[in-house]
């Protein structure tokens, strides 16, 4: 368990203190920040950045790994200044990690230490497939990070919005590596600490973590492509009828353990798929049981870039409060 956080810490620095040199300055470009830090971070701040230094984490080592691996996979089609990229990436995520090591040591804050990962990567095509989903959520999750600190501390607040900034400069390029659009929606999607917690967990080997985050653990969801359906029409996620929708009327299934805990306490209640996508309000689409743990629900059109979903009985129009009543989820649905 976290170690008690006080409210107040008082500092005997002007600046973050710093760790110890870091090896690959050159090659990130810069290294940790040395601007003057306010006197002070509040109990929910602290919370934030270890929670944001524990999804760095498994950036990092998913990072350095496939930096390493890259050199023994066939990257035929892909070129040397790509290969070059990444491991500036790789570097440029080690020092966001020294960033918010010596934030939390400033302030007496306990670290979190990284935990045991597995991820589903043995090519090169499969590291920039999960380069842009771990990137992705990595912004969502920042997004919704820098939202609280802009209430609870904004002068972290500023620091945490420039690393937002790089890290959605990072995820562009993976996605034109693949010959994808790199900008596929006017906005990023905010995810809640909750959800951003759960996501990883999937890449984390479970009982590997020294440290436990205090945030509940949700069951996991699943998601399948599954097919058109021109029986209905679904919901358009901003309201309107857009005509740059990349996302049709499609039936997705969902697969989920029935026995874990919340699904055991919901009796008959009218399940339902909420989905999040951009600066949007959560759209929900009824979901059909089909068999014990699987169901379809279709995904709501004009869709665009990542989307999350998560399974509800509840219609909330914020997407912290469909955090607090997922009961399954949220997966990961790349739309464009």
């Amino acid at each position: 368990m976290l170690l008690r956080i006080f409210a107040a810490i008082s500092l005997s620095f002007a600046t973050f203190a710093r760790c110890a040199p870091f090896p690959d300055i050159g090659i990130a470009g810069g290294g940790p920040p040395n601007s003057p830090v306010p006197v002070e971070i509040s109990v929910s701040g602290a919370k934030d950045v270890q929670l944001t230094q524990f999804l760095e984490n498994l950036e990092v080592s998913f990072f350095s790994a496939a930096s390493t691996n890259l050199s023994t996979w066939d990257t035929a089609g892909y070129s040397n200044s790509s290969i070059d990229t990444v491991n500036r990436i790789t570097a440029q995520e080690e020092v966001h990690l020294e960033t918010l090591t010596a934030i939390l040591n400033t302030y007496n804050v306990p670290l979190i230490p990284p935990c045991n990962y597995s991820f589903p990567v043995s090519s090169a095509k499969e590291f920039f497939e999960v380069a842009d989903l771990i990137g992705s959520v990595g912004i969502s999750a920042t997004i919704g990070l820098s939202q609280r600190l802009a209430l609870s501390d904004p002068s972290v607040a500023r620091l945490i919005s420039s690393i937002l900034s790089v890290e959605s400069r990072h995820d562009a390029f993976f996605r034109d590596v693949q010959e994808r659009e790199p900008n596929p929606s006017p906005f990023d999607t905010g995810i809640s600490a909750i959800w951003a917690y759960n996501i990883a967990l999937s890449f984390i080997i479970p009982g590997s973590c020294p440290v436990q985050i205090p945030l509940p653990v949700l069951p996991e969801l699943t998601v399948a492509q599954g097919t058109m359906d021109p029986s209905t029409v679904a919901p358009f996620a901003n309201g309107t009828n857009s005509a740059n929708s990349t996302s049709g009327d499609i039936l997705k299934e969902f697969t989920w353990d029935p026995t874990q805990v919340p699904f055991v306490v919901q009796g008959d209640k009218q399940l339902l798929a909420g989905w999040v996508n951009q600066a949007n309000k959560p759209v929900y689409t009824p979901l059909t049981n089909t068999s014990e743990g699987k169901g379809t629900a279709r995904m709501p059109q004009g869709l665009s870039g990542i989307t999350f979903v998560a399974i509800t009985t509840e219609k909330f129009m914020d997407v912290d409060d469909l955090a607090q009543s997922t009961i399954a989820g949220p997966a990961v649905v790349v739309v464009s």
